[in-house]
């Protein structure tokens, strides 16, 4: 009835953990950004239901999601992501759920870890659900960290957008959805838990915040331009080019080198999409694993 999508990088250990979390009656699909040949093969060997796809370089989020939603045959899609533990059931739960619950194109749990961020947003009024509801859901605006997609509701211009390497994809996801006027939901009796920030290996966290500050500042300007307009943007993204500076001649004050250089990534990455240069940073490229 489903298919698990899940995107992977440097990700090997706890991957594992969220493979025993689900049926082994369900297909599983990762695309494993870091090319750990091993990990597939080993993958592959002890679980009949998985298949791992390696491209030939790292994706980021949205080029992986696409492969996964594209090679599933299902009529449903579930996108998770190796740091959010599937507890209490959740699978077999939203399987019960959408055998009698169709309307809707994106159908997520409630996420238990809110002292990270709650994983849903509503911003507008919404008619109440006519059907049995012993999920409680409800219908919201935004939803992360997981994603059930209704195939039967979904087509290739509401998949996800390949220009955005990382961040802010979750955001334009949902907008794209919504301006549609297609149904987002959330099951407030159907739940993940957010380990957060667990989901690659800790020797990398120093490449991880350096591809953090880069792209998260590059695709903020793209998402605010995208869907905002040219002026909008630019007046936000020059308010932040400021406020950065600043903290570059802080940081030169106070001799901070480590978060010098990282605050000179942030600048790197909101001047590139500002002047139009597509999402292209790879830290993890200086190195070899």
């Amino acid at each position: 009835m489903l298919t698990v999508v899940m995107p992977s990088f440097h990700s090997s250990e706890i991957i594992k953990e969220r493979i025993e979390e689900i049926d082994k009656k369900i297909p599983i699909i990762i695309i494993e950004n870091s090319k750990n040949i091993i990990l597939k093969e080993k993958l592959e060997k002890q679980y009949n239901n998985i298949n791992v796809i390696i491209p030939k370089e790292n994706l980021g989020w949205g080029k992986a999601v696409n492969i996964g939603i594209k090679q599933s045959v299902t009529p449903f899609v579930f996108i998770t992501q190796p740091d959010v533990k599937l507890i209490d059931d959740c699978l077999s739960k939203l399987i019960t759920c959408i055998r009698e619950f169709k309307n809707f194109t994106i159908l997520t749990p409630k996420d238990l870890n809110n002292k990270i961020y709650k994983n849903f947003e509503i911003y507008n009024k919404h008619d109440p659900i006519n059907s049995k509801n012993e999920f409680s859901l409800k219908e919201v605006d935004y939803v992360d960290l997981t994603w059930l997609i209704n195939k039967s509701n979904f087509d290739d211009s509401d998949l996800w957008d390949e220009k955005m390497f990382l961040y802010f994809e979750a955001q334009d996801f949902a907008k794209r959805l919504k301006k549609k006027k297609k149904k987002i939901y959330v099951a407030d009796k159907i739940n993940t838990f957010h380990i957060g920030s667990s989901s690659h290996d800790k020797k990398l966290e120093y490449f991880s915040n350096l591809n953090r500050n880069w792209h998260y500042n590059w695709s903020r300007h793209y998402y605010y331009k995208k869907h905002y307009g040219f002026i909008f943007a630019y007046r936000k993204s020059t308010s932040i080019l400021i406020k950065l500076i600043m903290k570059i001649l802080k940081n030169l004050i106070f001799f901070n080198t480590k978060q010098l250089k990282l605050t000179f990534v942030e600048i790197f990455g909101l001047l590139s999409s500002m002047i139009n240069l597509p999402s292209f940073y790879r830290p993890y490229k200086k190195i070899k694993f």
